[in-house]
């Protein structure tokens, strides 16, 4: 659970822009997304035979891993822009944003033949099925992260199935208040959902786990606040986080987690990705009141990649807090 933050606390000049770097685009940590103005025909049951039948379904990533670059983005200065400011508060210019993708799609074929993607982060995107592949239709599709709160443009995205496994290369544009980013994700591997035992659930959440080391190169673990001041300005501060999460899992794959402290949230399991269900839950602890809208997290059972997003109310004030690249280990 977000801890109390550092007393280093700047008066941001741009309200939106140090959440939005730290934010950058985060595609697949992919619950139910619309595009503005995005036409969502009735959904048609699938024919037998149909070339896009293997696509349908639920899908999540895969495990992120940063050695082999399996699910991990990086957002990166355009061609135009070599050198820009690092999307990294901080780091040096040129300097690449790596982050790891979790999360959800859902594919569904529509009336016109078209499938639609819906993903967790709050948008639909529409593509065609060509002979071995699925493709973005039309490209350059836009639209706003609900969970970060960062807007981009995806220009290519192409999907590949083989089974219950997915590969797939995304390229886009991270709009940001200081200029536009290259996304590229060049390893992308989902895994279809299906039903499982509830011990296999167990057996990738239950126990404890503990918060890695923060990263502020690369943002791990860093927790970013965003406070209104009384004169309408918004103070912007950051904190490590820190401390342990204790997890069981019940048989019908809903997870109790306890924080480090005292705060008790309940997620719901499906494959290896676990989210707080139902959001909006309300933690009131001595001085502070903590509302967690959204959480999200990925286990392979030793590790486990999570993004989180919400409230602290302490002293009359209200704080919105994102984390966007947790990352834990067992303990």
């Amino acid at each position: 659970m977000p801890s109390r933050p550092h007393n280093k606390t700047l008066k941001h000049r741009s309200p939106s822009r140090l959440l939005s770097l730290t934010a950058a685009l985060t595609l697949g940590m992919a619950a139910v997304w619309g595009a503005p103005g995005m036409a969502d025909p009735v959904a048609a049951a699938p024919g037998k035979g149909s070339n896009v039948d293997k696509y349908l379904g639920e899908w999540n990533y895969d495990q992120p891993d940063r050695e082999s670059m399996r699910n991990i983005a990086e957002i990166r200065c355009p061609a135009t822009r070599p050198g820009c400011e690092s999307p990294v508060p901080g780091a040096p210019p040129g300097t690449a944003m790596q982050i790891p993708q979790i999360g959800r799609i859902v594919f569904t074929k529509r009336a016109d033949g078209s499938v639609v993607g819906r993903t967790d982060r709050g948008c639909t995107w529409r593509f065609t099925a060509q002979p071995d592949s699925l493709q973005l239709d039309p490209p350059s599709q836009h639209c706003v992260n609900r969970v970060i709160n960062s807007g981009y443009t995806i220009t290519r995205w192409s999907v590949t199935v083989s089974g219950r496994r997915e590969k797939e290369t995304i390229e886009g544009v991270s709009h940001q208040p200081n200029g536009d980013y290259d996304f590229v994700l060049e390893h992308g591997a989902r895994t279809k959902v299906g039903t499982e035992p509830w011990t296999k659930a167990a057996k990738r959440f239950t126990g404890r786990w503990e918060y890695v080391p923060a990263d502020p190169s690369q943002l791990t673990n860093i927790v970013v606040y965003r406070t209104p001041a009384p004169d309408g300005s918004v103070k912007i501060s950051r904190s490590e986080q820190r401390g342990l999460v204790d997890m069981t899992v019940k048989p019908d794959r809903t997870i109790a987690a306890r924080t480090s402290d005292g705060c008790r949230w309940t997620l719901a399991a499906r494959g290896n990705t676990a989210e707080l269900d139902p959001p909006g839950q309300v933690c009131r602890r001595a001085g502070a009141t903590v509302t967690l809208d959204f959480w999200q997290m990925a286990s392979d059972g030793k590790r486990q990649a999570s993004i989180m997003n919400g409230t602290v109310r302490r002293d009359g004030l209200t704080a919105g807090f994102l984390l966007n690249v947790g990352a834990l280990t067992r303990r």
